[in-house]
C-alpha cells in the first residue's frame, strides 16, 4: 500500500473513515476523466483506463489495483511511450486527518495543480484548490521522462510530437527524429532557447 503504509489498519483515514489507495486514486482520476481519455493517434480505437503515474516522493511497495485506472511506473510509462497520463507528485492529509491534498500534473493538456479530496456520505470527493495551465511546465514534465529517449513511431508520443510541430494538422505517428530532440533544452528557460 501506498498512502496508508504508515496505518496499520492498512487504509487511509481521514475524518475517521478508512480508504483504500484505489479509492483515493480513483477519485482523482475521476476529476479529471475527460482529457485523460484523450488519443493524440486519431485512429486509436476502444476505450482504455486513464493512466496514473506516482511521482518519486510517493513510495509504493505493489502497483494499485483498480477498475478505474491504470498505475503504470515512470519506467513503464516510458518503455509505452505513452503521451495522457496524471502524475501524482505527492499526496499529504492536513494536522486535522480531515481532507487529503494531491499534487498532480497532465502535461498532455498543460494543467497541473492541487486537488483537495474530502469524505462525504462515505465517498471521497474531489475539489479543485489551485489549477494552473503552462506549455513549458507540461514541456518540462515531457522532458524529464523523454529526453534522449529514442522515439517509436505509431506511439502516443510519436502522435503527440506531430501534433505540435504541426499544429495539429495532418496526424502522423512517424517519428521526426532518432530521439525526442523537441527536449533537448527543457531546462532552458524560452527566451535562452537557441533558435
Amino acid at each position: 500500500m501506498l498512502l496508508s503504509a504508515a496505518s496499520t489498519a492498512g487504509a487511509l483515514e481521514l475524518q475517521q473513515q478508512k480508504f483504500s489507495d484505489d479509492e483515493v486514486f480513483s477519485a482523482v482520476v475521476e476529476t479529471f476523466k475527460k482529457p485523460l481519455m484523450h488519443r493524440f493517434n486519431p485512429a486509436a480505437t476502444g476505450e482504455r483506463k486513464p493512466l496514473l503515474v506516482l511521482g518519486p516522493a510517493l513510495k509504493f511497495g505493489a502497483k494499485i489495483k483498480s477498475r478505474s485506472f491504470v498505475h503504470l511506473t515512470q519506467q513503464e510509462l516510458v518503455a509505452q511511450q505513452e503521451a495522457v497520463f496524471v502524475v501524482v507528485n505527492k499526496a499529504f492529509p492536513d494536522p486535522e486527518r480531515s481532507a487529503l491534498y494531491v499534487e498532480y500534473d497532465i502535461p498532455s493538456n498543460a494543467s497541473f495543480g492541487m486537488l483537495k479530496l474530502s469524505p462525504r456520505n462515505g465517498v471521497l470527493v474531489a475539489e479543485i484548490v489551485d489549477s494552473f495551465r503552462s506549455s513549458s511546465g507540461a514541456r518540462a514534465t515531457y522532458g524529464q521522462l523523454y529526453q534522449d529517449v529514442a522515439c517509436r513511431d505509431n506511439t502516443e508520443m510519436a502522435y503527440r510530437w506531430n501534433f505540435y510541430e504541426g499544429h495539429g494538422e495532418g496526424a502522423s505517428g512517424r517519428c521526426r527524429d532518432v530521439t525526442f530532440t523537441e527536449f533537448t533544452d527543457w531546462r532552458m528557460p524560452a527566451a535562452q532557447a537557441a533558435p
